[in-house]
């Protein structure tokens, strides 16, 4: 099973483009709803996909409508389980947007949120959001990365997504290598050059190419551009930022892994890049580094994973982000990843509101933390069963405060598909990082417009 993070990064690059399509369709304007009071049953629709957050939703939405009830409330819910890929779901979700029949709450990618606020989908949640104050529980990066451009807010994030390197603690501490935490890109580098010694193959492991698609940017750059002194993006110009020190650097820093034999290529070639590294080598210690995020304790190498590894706690821990130069602390990526949105055009804000925030809060939180294997997006959930009983997302969500993220803003497909060019290009050796940091920036400026890129 593909991680709920890199199919989010990869369905992202053209449902842009099927928001636009879906607008130009569009006749007059899409106002939120002023809603209306009820004084009866009411009904609300709400739209989820993949299997373990629908089968969970089976579960709770019972509870909530009882809860309801003991306050004198009738609401009931109707579930809709959209297509499980993510990509389809969200397809789905824009057109139905766009024709006025979409549900009263669904979940959506927060990467993907500025593009339904823009095209009108998304009820402004802001006013009722500072009324509650169960919002000020949610960690404050997570909701100042809910700002939209326009400065409101249209979700309220239902996890958080926590990315690191996980290395194989067993195999390195069994050859004498150190499982200290690595500071610089120099620091890393060491360590996989020792690891390709003890195991005789390419031991580390950053997405790149462009059969990875979106995982390319949202897996293996990102993490590398974050730990640079560079921007990727100026939010007061509102412009990409295509050619600058930290870019290249992080290009040169593939084509190092290349150049030293410690990048597994081969496998970046083929149709399902991640297959062979993620889910043959490193379980077998053939890999040894890689990244990942807290959904890979279950769904990859958990007991009913994709590929399980015996004794997981045992054999693999993860290490933060190290800095390019070591002149900042290692960092994790920390971000909300899936969200729960109302429709602009719903007839009954304040009730679907209601769901949203019982849905966001105690109990029903907790158990979603842990089945889809997430980190709590607000502070007080550490005491909380199910989740206060895993030990590896309450050590995740520790990352929080200190993490950093990519809120992708327009034009962000574009950016993902020149750098799939790009690292393509360097981890083929047909280009110099170099090289490729100047076709990078000839291809986004010819993408997205002169006018929206700045060069450093």
């Amino acid at each position: 099973m593909r991680s709920s993070s890199s199919r989010r990064w990869q369905a992202l690059a053209w449902i842009a483009v099927i928001a636009l399509l879906a607008a130009a369709c569009q006749s007059g304007g899409n106002k939120s709803s002023e809603g209306e009071k009820s004084s009866g049953p009411v009904e609300l629709t709400l739209e989820d996909h993949q299997k373990p957050r629908v089968e969970l939703l089976r579960k709770l939405l019972p509870k909530f409508e009882q809860d309801m009830a003991a306050k004198g409330r009738q609401i009931k819910v109707k579930l809709i389980e959209g297509p499980a890929e993510d990509g389809a779901f969200k397809s789905k979700l824009t057109l139905d947007y766009n024709s006025g029949n979409a549900p009263d709450v669904t979940s959506i990618g927060a990467a993907d949120a500025s593009t339904f606020a823009a095209s009108g989908y998304l009820l402004d949640l802001t006013d009722r959001l500072n009324s509650w104050p169960d919002w000020q529980r949610f960690y404050k990066r997570l909701r100042d990365e809910a700002v939209q451009p326009d400065g409101r807010v249209y979700y309220v994030p239902r996890e958080a997504t926590i990315m690191q390197l996980w290395y194989r603690q067993d195999i390195l501490k069994a050859k004498g290598i150190s499982t200290e935490q690595p500071n610089s890109w120099q620091e890393l580098l060491e360590r996989a050059r020792q690891a390709k010694q003890a195991v005789g193959s390419p031991p580390i492991l950053f997405p790149a190419g462009k059969q990875w698609g979106g995982g390319t940017f949202g897996e293996g750059f990102i993490h590398l551009m974050l730990g640079t002194g560079s921007q990727l993006y100026d939010t007061q110009q509102k412009k990409w930022v295509v050619r600058s020190p930290g870019l290249t650097a992080t290009l040169q820093f593939y084509e190092q892994l290349v150049k030293e034999d410690l990048l597994p290529v081969q496998p970046l070639l083929n149709p399902e890049p991640w297959v062979q590294p993620k889910y043959k080598d490193f379980p077998a210690g053939k890999l040894l580094i890689e990244t990942c995020g807290t959904w890979c304790w279950s769904f990859d190498y958990g007991a009913n994973g994709t590929a399980p590894i015996k004794d997981i706690s045992k054999r693999v821990a993860t290490w933060n982000f190290p800095t390019q130069n070591g002149d900042g602390p290692p960092f994790a990526y920390g971000s909300t990843g899936w969200a729960w949105a109302v429709t602009a055009k719903t007839k009954y804000p304040d009730e679907a509101l209601e769901l949203v925030k019982w849905l966001a809060g105690g109990e029903p939180m907790a158990q979603h933390a842990v089945t889809i294997g997430a980190a709590a997006p607000r502070d007080d959930l550490a005491s909380v069963k199910p989740y206060s009983e895993d030990p590896h997302l309450l050590l995740a969500e520790k990352q929080l405060s200190g993490a950093r993220s990519f809120p992708p803003p327009e034009g962000t497909d574009k950016i993902m598909q020149v750098v799939a060019d790009a690292t393509e290009a360097v981890i083929t050796k047909r280009m110099t990082g170099d090289q490729a940091a100047g076709m990078l920036a000839d291809k986004a400026k010819e993408l997205l417009g002169p006018d929206k890129v700045v060069e450093q």
